[in-house]
């Protein structure tokens, strides 16, 4: 019997995935078979106004914190509740400014969450004995020295205390609550508000769900008479994926077979870099059970590919002009990179997804699936996972590039394996566009991609905007029919009928995820 198409026609007539601002209210159709559970409430602790500990003032002030600094040096403050006490009987989260924001900085997350106050005075204390080495006021621009008046960077603030830890927000503290800044920005990752944004989408079908596949396309976006996987709620156009005839009984897509025999029988593991199934007989890493290995990958190069962007994580590259660029991406606990500086580099690329979303949502109007509610812009800079495959956005890093501690450009970048990697979003606030920011990013990205030896790079365009990616970056249309067959196999982000998709060849070498020969089994 052949294979019946199920009609799913509750896309409006274009085939539009993403909703704008103006659109997100909840007056267009969801999809009734599906929903997002309902999350457990979080308990609020009463909050007072905070103290200063007493005998703290005066000249000596600086031997009163002897005590209360002794633990802080082995990384931060122990999280007693003596020291979230103090962090949350501050009222001054109640009453945040909505003013606008000059820059885009580490400290201004901190301000705009409630955690630091605006032009509150802190401290640069040495580690050994706790002495305050130089004053300074905290702004959303950066810290203003006391001993200088300026207007300086958190790392330049450390330079005036002459000190050079490259941790400097473990050594600045706050004079109210006697709080390091490494401390404020953990509170602040921990907060509520930053806990929402970077929550798994996990979308389930309603108690009565007749259908449970999903209703737009993984490759078009668009509804319409699909052909649903029986494992997953995975559903394509046949014509999406080159499907010629319709397969007789039930069908499996392509994230729930073997990506080299393209079989689902026996275990399927998957591969923490490309993120497709293979099973390990046929070629890639087995599982063990008894000792189950965070990661595992189908080859010798999706290995390598994850190491080497794993070791760029959390590295500032400087360039010219006093700009940097860094490959940050959330961190949970644990942190599974093998380096001393651990637990501050995690804190650190947290505070920089948290920076770089406030950028992202500057530049681009809200980005809402139309199905899941889910945020897609959101849930690509904060990496969020999903059961749904389209909306699974957990392989996504972010590079930033800054001035200082201001953070000017941001893009998204996902590798799919040696062949392909892509790039939906770059953005660069307002008051640096048309100076070439966008460029010097771009540029940095194409390099680590060049190095990693990947094949393609391919992203999204606005028709009136495609002009410029071909002339000045030398991108191309996808047009050939075999690179549109070789890319439906992905799982891209997906974009509206009318955005133009360019591809770039960075490099051609040969791939070394190859299945093995067959062996005849005993």
């Amino acid at each position: 019997m052949v294979y019946n198409l199920r009609d799913r026609n509750l896309l409006n007539s274009r085939g539009t995935y993403f909703g704008s601002s103006g659109s997100d209210d909840g007056s267009y159709d969801l999809d009734p078979d599906f929903g997002t559970p309902a999350r457990r409430p979080r308990r609020s602790m009463p909050r007072a106004a905070g103290t200063r500990i007493p005998g703290s003032e005066g000249e000596n002030s600086s031997w009163n914190l002897t005590g209360n600094m002794e633990s802080m040096w082995s990384g931060r403050c122990p999280r007693t509740s003596e020291h979230r006490r103090r962090v949350i009987e501050r009222n001054r989260r109640r009453n945040r400014p909505d003013v606008p924001i000059a820059k885009r900085t580490v400290l201004s997350w901190l301000i705009s969450m409630g955690v630091v106050s605006e032009n509150e005075e802190v401290w640069y204390l040495d580690a050994p004995w706790g002495n305050i080495l130089v004053e300074g006021k905290v702004t959303r621009e950066g810290i203003v020295c006391m001993c200088c008046s300026r207007l300086v960077t958190v790392g330049e603030f450390e330079a005036h205390a002459g000190w050079k830890t490259n941790k400097p927000y473990q050594h600045i503290i706050l004079a109210m609550s006697l709080l390091s800044l490494f401390d404020c920005q953990i509170e602040a990752w921990e907060e509520k508000e930053e806990e929402e944004r970077r929550k798994f989408n996990h979308i389930q079908p309603a108690p009565k769900a007749v259908d449970t596949s999903d209703d737009a396309c993984m490759t078009c976006a668009d509804g319409g008479d699909l052909i649903c996987c029986e494992s997953c709620p995975s559903t394509f156009h046949p014509k999406c994926i080159f499907m010629e005839n319709l397969p007789h009984g039930d069908w499996l897509c392509f994230y729930c077979v073997c990506k080299y025999c393209g079989t689902a029988s026996r275990i399927l593991n998957k591969c923490s870099q490309c993120d497709k199934p293979y099973h390990a007989k046929c070629g890639g890493e087995k599982l063990d059970l008894m000792n189950p290995a965070p990661t595992l990958f189908c080859g010798k190069t999706c290995r390598k590919i994850y190491e080497r962007l794993q070791r760029m994580v959390g590295v500032r590259n400087y360039l010219e002009d006093g700009l940097s660029w860094t490959l940050v991406q959330r961190r949970g606990q644990p942190w599974t990179a093998s380096c001393a500086n651990d637990e501050y580099t995690r804190v650190e690329c947290n505070s920089k997804i948290a920076t770089a979303w406030q950028v992202m949502n500057e530049c681009f109007l809200s980005t809402i699936d139309r199905h899941t509610r889910a945020n897609i812009v959101q849930s690509i800079v904060y990496n969020c996972g999903s059961n749904f495959t389209r909306i699974n956005y957990s392989g996504f890093y972010t590079a930033v590039l800054e001035k200082g501690d201001e953070m000017i450009s941001a893009a998204s970048i996902r590798v799919h394996g040696k062949m392909l990697a892509e790039m939906p979003f770059i953005g660069t606030r307002g008051r640096y566009r048309r100076q070439g920011m966008a460029r010097v990013l771009y540029n940095c990205i194409e390099k680590v991609l060049c190095s990693l030896k990947i094949e393609k790079l391919v992203i999204p365009s606005m028709d009136e905007r495609t002009s410029m990616w071909i002339d000045k970056y030398f991108f191309a249309r996808v047009e050939d029919e075999n690179l549109k067959q070789a890319l439906s196999g992905y799982n891209m982000v997906m974009f509206p009928a009318d955005v133009v998709k360019l591809h770039k060849t960075m490099s051609m070498l040969p791939d070394l995820n190859q299945a093995p020969p067959e062996d005849d089994e005993d």
